[in-house]
């Protein structure tokens, strides 16, 4: 008992040992991290943007997220935004400064960016673009900008758009697993990945129409750096005429290959700074923490971020994408906030569960009829994305915001030969009544099963429309003719009166004010970001760093990874979702 005793006091001795050093590791970088926030730009700085970061919706901080390989601090795209706009007439910042690379960010995202910057030079203030490598969204991009470097070693990327995307029907079938798929819509083509071994051909008539209207807005921008007429450009792509820096620097569409010190030998001339001294050089998300919020007086204006795929119930600690249920305890803290006047919903997300997506959208219709609400698309806002859109007054997207896909699909799956072929596994069944059983994973499905299935999809199908033909003033003859999971870009949505406009959400605050009435207002966000202590337990009790491990292992793959994930989670369900993530490169 003795020996009990002992061991029993010297882990219980480590234990508060450990919450000890703990809360003083978290103090510490409190402190660091308001010390930080609160050191001044100094004057004749240069802000800097890297567009191999990621750019999320929301601003995070994570200071002890080198324990799970995360980001210690993420900049959102509304502060990015906030911060060149500021930076326009800060008399410290003298420039920017633009590192190229190779970027994963959608092309809504890089648009608003790519606005930015062409709005902060008519400020006169330099902007300056280098890289040892320049893929087509870094140079989107770079086309807004005065001049643009690439280290003459280097790789340059111009070679038009496509799509990739990566089906699993060949792993089924090689696994004995039957696929039972049921959508409406000739273009909802989610569960192709899962049924076909490449797209059908109303999928790929969509794509390549949405591929051409996003393939047109760039070469617009290449041409107004070049000069070079769209044609022109659009046959020196086909004809992989451009490979290396020296390529573009002949064809006028870089302005020079040189090496780095030269390029801090032009940033020095442009700073009026003399050899030995150094230039001050200012990261997105240190400028961004000196962003002053403005208190104009009581009245708020809400906005509230839908980012991430659509489920049902709660995230969870951590938890990425839209779970209905966190979203309707935000939206109701909105409704009963009478301080707030007018909300903006920022969505970008290409959909998921159905059920959710009406949810969400009953629940938003509420909120609406005491509230005004403006819509802001980003990269994505399809299938249960848009679902949600149409609980608003109005609804703003960019050009390059992939719009629509109004269908519903669902997929679900035999593996009864599966486990017999290649485990040895068989199953049987004893019941009261014929559907007790349904949904079965091991066995086929009856041809009164697939009907009712098919039957609640075309309910659900319908009931989507409506909420389409009364959010859009149109027939429902008018939205069949738009929808059956057709996906659009935002600048087709536009012509066919699926939006009103376009424009970020600076643009949709301005619009919720002028709907309220609000000539001084405050800004207020939801989800609220999590407190600190939230965020380093969610670090080291494990998922983070376990999703952060999978994605270094995985790589490239990791998307693939993400959507069968997706897939599981969502077994069973009813989904409003596009065809995968679309990824144009």
């Amino acid at each position: 008992m003795r020996a009990f005793f002992k061991y029993f006091f010297a882990s219980l001795l480590a234990l508060f040992t450990f919450i000890f050093l703990f809360f003083i590791l978290f103090a510490i970088i409190g402190a660091v991290s308001s010390a930080s926030s609160d050191d001044s730009i100094s004057s004749n700085s240069v802000l800097t943007i890297d567009l191999s970061d990621d750019i999320r919706e929301q601003s995070k901080e994570n200071e002890l997220g080198f324990l799970s390989g995360e980001p210690q601090s993420i900049t959102g795209l509304n502060d990015i935004l906030a911060s060149i706009k500021q930076a326009k007439t800060d008399d410290k910042i003298k420039g920017m400064y633009i590192k190229l690379s190779m970027s994963n960010n959608g092309w809504a995202s890089l648009e608003e960016l790519r606005e930015a910057i062409v709005d902060f030079k008519e400020s006169k203030k330099f902007t300056l673009c280098y890289g040892e490598v320049c893929d087509q969204k870094s140079y989107y991009i770079a086309t807004a900008c005065d001049k643009v470097y690439l280290n003459p070693s280097g790789a340059m990327e111009f070679k038009g758009l496509a799509i990739n995307a990566q089906f699993f029907k060949g792993t089924i079938d090689k696994l004995d697993i039957k696929t039972e798929a049921f959508h409406c819509g000739k273009f909802k083509g989610a569960h192709e990945p899962y049924s076909y071994d490449k797209f059908s051909e109303p999928n790929r008539f969509q794509l390549k129409e949405l591929l051409n209207d996003m393939y047109a807005e760039f070469l617009q921008a290449v041409s107004q750096k070049s000069g070079i007429d769209t044609a022109i450009l659009a046959k020196m792509a086909n004809d992989g005429a451009i490979k290396f820096p020296k390529d573009a620097v002949a064809s006028k569409m870089i302005d020079g290959a040189i090496y780095s010190d030269s390029i801090e030998n032009i940033l020095k001339k442009n700073l009026s700074l003399k050899e030995k001294e150094k230039i001050s050089f200012v990261s997105m998300s240190e400028y961004a923490s000196t962003l002053t919020v403005a208190n104009r007086g009581k009245d708020k204006i809400a906005i509230l971020y839908a980012a991430g795929s659509i489920s049902d119930g709660e995230g969870g600690a951590g938890g990425e994408g839209i779970f209905s249920k966190d979203m309707v305890r935000d939206i109701r803290k909105i409704s009963r906030d009478e301080k707030i006047k007018a909300v903006v919903l920022r969505i970008n997300s290409p959909g998921g569960s159905a059920l959710a997506s009406e949810v969400i959208y009953h629940e938003l219709e509420q909120l609406h009829k005491k509230k005004p609400i403006i819509v802001s698309m980003g990269n994505y806002a399809a299938s249960g994305g848009y679902y949600m859109a149409c609980a608003s007054d109005s609804i703003l997207a960019d050009k390059n915001t992939l719009t629509g896909s109004i269908g519903v699909v669902g997929v679900l799956f035999n593996i009864g030969d599966m486990m017999k072929n290649k485990l040895g596994i068989t199953n049987d069944q004893i019941k009261t009544a014929q559907f007790a059983d349904f949904p079965n994973l091991t066995r086929p499905m009856t041809e009164v099963e697939r009907t009712w299935i098919q039957g609640y999809l075309d309910t659900t199908y319908n009931l989507f429309k409506t909420r389409v033909a009364n959010a859009r003033k149109l027939t429902m003859q008018q939205v069949e003719d738009l929808a059956q999971g057709h996906v659009y870009s935002g600048k087709m949505a536009k012509q066919l009166k699926l939006i009103d406009g376009f424009g970020n959400t600076e643009t949709a605050i301005k619009s919720a004010a002028n709907l309220a009435n609000l000539n001084e207002y405050s800004i207020v966000e939801y989800p609220k970001p999590r407190d600190q202590f939230s965020e380093i337990m969610s670090t080291i009790t494990g998922k983070k760093r376990e999703e952060a491990a999978v994605k270094r292992f995985l790589g490239q793959d990791y998307a693939a990874y993400v959507e069968i994930q997706k897939l599981r989670n969502h077994q069973n369900q009813i989904l409003a979702q596009m065809p995968w993530q679309i990824d144009i490169k």
